[in-house]
Protein backbone atom coordinates (compact mmCIF):
# COMPACT_ATOMS: atom_id res chain seq x y z
CA UNK A 1 0.00 0.00 0.00
CA UNK A 2 1.09 3.59 -0.31
CA UNK A 3 -0.40 6.26 1.00
CA UNK A 4 -0.84 9.15 -2.14
CA UNK A 5 -1.81 12.48 -0.70
CA UNK A 6 -1.65 14.11 2.86
CA UNK A 7 -4.92 12.75 4.31
CA UNK A 8 -6.18 9.06 5.25
CA UNK A 9 -6.84 7.75 1.80
CA UNK A 10 -4.32 5.43 0.55
CA UNK A 11 -3.34 3.24 -3.09
CA UNK A 12 -2.86 -0.34 -2.85
CA UNK A 13 -0.40 -1.71 -5.35
CA UNK A 14 0.87 -5.18 -6.35
CA UNK A 15 4.44 -6.41 -7.52
CA UNK A 16 5.39 -9.85 -8.28
CA UNK A 17 7.02 -12.31 -5.91
CA UNK A 18 10.10 -12.12 -8.02
CA UNK A 19 10.16 -8.00 -7.59
CA UNK A 20 9.51 -5.67 -10.94
CA UNK A 21 7.07 -2.71 -11.87
CA UNK A 22 4.23 -2.02 -9.32
CA UNK A 23 0.88 -2.43 -10.39
CA UNK A 24 -2.03 0.00 -9.32
CA UNK A 25 -5.10 -2.40 -7.79
CA UNK A 26 -7.89 -0.84 -9.77
CA UNK A 27 -9.83 0.42 -6.72
CA UNK A 28 -9.92 4.15 -6.13
CA UNK A 29 -8.65 3.87 -2.35
CA UNK A 30 -7.19 1.35 0.11
CA UNK A 31 -5.41 0.47 3.32
CA UNK A 32 -4.69 -2.66 4.85
CA UNK A 33 -5.72 -5.40 3.38
CA UNK A 34 -5.04 -9.33 2.64
CA UNK A 35 -5.47 -11.79 -0.36
CA UNK A 36 -8.24 -14.63 -0.33
CA UNK A 37 -5.95 -18.10 -0.18
CA UNK A 38 -6.16 -18.43 -3.93
CA UNK A 39 -5.70 -14.89 -4.60
CA UNK A 40 -8.77 -13.55 -7.19
CA UNK A 41 -10.06 -11.58 -3.80
CA UNK A 42 -9.20 -9.06 -1.66
CA UNK A 43 -10.66 -8.15 1.67
CA UNK A 44 -9.05 -4.59 2.41
CA UNK A 45 -10.25 -0.92 4.58
CA UNK A 46 -11.08 1.66 2.30
CA UNK A 47 -8.81 4.53 4.41
CA UNK A 48 -5.40 3.82 5.76
CA UNK A 49 -5.50 4.22 9.20
CA UNK A 50 -6.00 2.64 12.64
CA UNK A 51 -8.09 5.25 14.63
CA UNK A 52 -6.44 4.33 18.39
CA UNK A 53 -6.56 7.94 18.96
CA UNK A 54 -10.27 8.04 18.45
CA UNK A 55 -11.58 5.48 20.74
CA UNK A 56 -15.15 4.40 20.04
CA UNK A 57 -15.13 6.76 16.95
CA UNK A 58 -18.11 5.94 14.80
CA UNK A 59 -18.91 8.52 12.27
CA UNK A 60 -18.56 8.68 8.92
CA UNK A 61 -14.40 7.89 8.54
CA UNK A 62 -15.07 4.41 10.83
CA UNK A 63 -13.98 1.86 8.63
CA UNK A 64 -15.53 -1.57 7.37
CA UNK A 65 -13.91 -4.74 5.42
CA UNK A 66 -14.88 -5.03 1.98
CA UNK A 67 -13.83 -7.73 -0.73
CA UNK A 68 -13.35 -7.05 -3.83
CA UNK A 69 -13.50 -9.94 -6.60
CA UNK A 70 -11.59 -7.87 -9.45
CA UNK A 71 -14.70 -6.40 -10.69
CA UNK A 72 -16.70 -5.57 -7.74
CA UNK A 73 -16.81 -4.78 -4.33
CA UNK A 74 -19.06 -5.36 -1.04
CA UNK A 75 -19.31 -4.34 2.31
CA UNK A 76 -18.92 -7.28 4.55
CA UNK A 77 -19.07 -5.65 8.14
CA UNK A 78 -21.85 -2.72 7.54
CA UNK A 79 -21.23 -1.65 11.18
CA UNK A 80 -20.90 1.81 12.70
CA UNK A 81 -17.77 1.00 14.82
CA UNK A 82 -14.22 0.20 13.14
CA UNK A 83 -13.17 -2.98 11.40
CA UNK A 84 -9.89 -3.16 10.51
CA UNK A 85 -6.46 -5.24 9.27
CA UNK A 86 -8.34 -8.07 7.79
CA UNK A 87 -6.38 -11.12 7.77
CA UNK A 88 -7.66 -13.76 5.01
CA UNK A 89 -7.36 -17.56 6.48
CA UNK A 90 -9.40 -20.32 4.45
CA UNK A 91 -13.20 -19.21 4.14
CA UNK A 92 -12.94 -16.91 6.79
CA UNK A 93 -11.95 -13.11 6.90
CA UNK A 94 -10.44 -11.97 10.80
CA UNK A 95 -9.85 -8.58 11.78
CA UNK A 96 -9.77 -6.49 14.91
CA UNK A 97 -13.16 -4.33 16.10
CA UNK A 98 -14.13 -2.29 18.87
CA UNK A 99 -18.01 -2.48 18.48
CA UNK A 100 -18.02 -3.45 21.93
CA UNK A 101 -15.87 -0.76 23.04
CA UNK A 102 -12.41 -3.02 23.52
CA UNK A 103 -11.04 -3.91 20.46
CA UNK A 104 -11.35 -7.73 19.91
CA UNK A 105 -10.69 -10.16 17.13
CA UNK A 106 -13.53 -11.32 14.91
CA UNK A 107 -14.31 -13.01 12.33
CA UNK A 108 -16.64 -12.92 8.91
CA UNK A 109 -17.19 -16.84 7.45
CA UNK A 110 -17.48 -16.14 3.50
CA UNK A 111 -19.69 -19.02 3.12
CA UNK A 112 -22.44 -18.11 5.79
CA UNK A 113 -22.35 -14.49 5.92
CA UNK A 114 -21.97 -14.45 10.32
CA UNK A 115 -19.72 -12.81 12.19
CA UNK A 116 -18.60 -13.68 15.11
CA UNK A 117 -16.34 -12.36 18.20
CA UNK A 118 -13.51 -14.90 18.65
CA UNK A 119 -11.57 -13.14 21.82
CA UNK A 120 -12.85 -11.33 24.79
CA UNK A 121 -10.36 -9.40 26.44
CA UNK A 122 -11.78 -6.46 28.28
CA UNK A 123 -9.69 -4.48 29.97
CA UNK A 124 -6.91 -3.80 27.09
CA UNK A 125 -7.09 -3.67 22.85
CA UNK A 126 -5.74 -6.05 20.47
CA UNK A 127 -3.10 -4.44 18.28
CA UNK A 128 -0.87 -4.78 15.65
CA UNK A 129 -2.75 -8.54 14.27
CA UNK A 130 -0.58 -10.15 11.70
CA UNK A 131 -0.82 -13.82 9.79
CA UNK A 132 1.05 -16.01 7.94
CA UNK A 133 -2.19 -17.74 6.75
CA UNK A 134 -2.73 -19.91 9.19
CA UNK A 135 -2.22 -18.53 12.37
CA UNK A 136 -2.98 -15.11 13.82
CA UNK A 137 -0.08 -13.32 16.09
CA UNK A 138 -1.09 -10.04 18.31
CA UNK A 139 0.17 -7.72 21.19
CA UNK A 140 -2.39 -7.01 23.78
CA UNK A 141 -1.52 -5.13 27.19
CA UNK A 142 2.37 -5.72 26.51
CA UNK A 143 2.26 -9.34 25.89
CA UNK A 144 2.03 -11.49 22.44
CA UNK A 145 -0.60 -13.85 22.06
CA UNK A 146 -0.72 -16.80 19.42
CA UNK A 147 -4.68 -17.11 17.79
CA UNK A 148 -5.24 -20.37 16.29
CA UNK A 149 -8.47 -19.53 13.77
CA UNK A 150 -9.13 -23.75 14.15
CA UNK A 151 -9.65 -23.95 18.30
CA UNK A 152 -10.25 -19.86 18.42
CA UNK A 153 -7.90 -20.27 21.05
CA UNK A 154 -5.87 -17.38 21.86
CA UNK A 155 -2.32 -18.83 23.92
CA UNK A 156 0.20 -15.96 25.07
CA UNK A 157 3.91 -16.42 23.88
CA UNK A 158 6.62 -16.91 26.18
CA UNK A 159 9.31 -14.83 25.78
CA UNK A 160 12.87 -15.40 27.85
CA UNK A 161 15.75 -13.01 27.62
CA UNK A 162 18.76 -14.23 28.72
CA UNK A 163 20.98 -11.36 30.21
CA UNK A 164 24.85 -10.91 29.69
CA UNK A 165 25.02 -10.75 33.86
CA UNK A 166 26.66 -7.25 33.52
CA UNK A 167 25.85 -6.22 37.33
CA UNK A 168 26.16 -9.83 38.43
CA UNK A 169 29.86 -9.96 37.70
CA UNK A 170 32.19 -9.95 40.66
CA UNK A 171 34.79 -7.68 38.96
CA UNK A 172 34.90 -5.08 37.42
CA UNK A 173 38.22 -4.39 34.94
CA UNK A 174 39.40 -2.18 32.62
CA UNK A 175 41.85 -3.41 29.90
CA UNK A 176 44.82 -1.00 28.26
CA UNK A 177 46.24 -2.23 25.29
CA UNK A 178 49.57 -0.79 24.04
CA UNK A 179 49.95 0.08 20.46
Amino acid sequence: RNRTGDGFIGKLWTVGAQGGESIAVDLPEGGFCSWSPDGKKLAYNRTMREFRTWKYYRGGQADDIWIWDGKSVKNVTENPAQDIMPMWIGDEIFFISDRDKTMNLFVYDTKSGKTEKVTNFSEYDIKFPSSNGKLIVFENAGYLYKFDPATRKADKINISLSAEGLYARPVKMHVFVDG
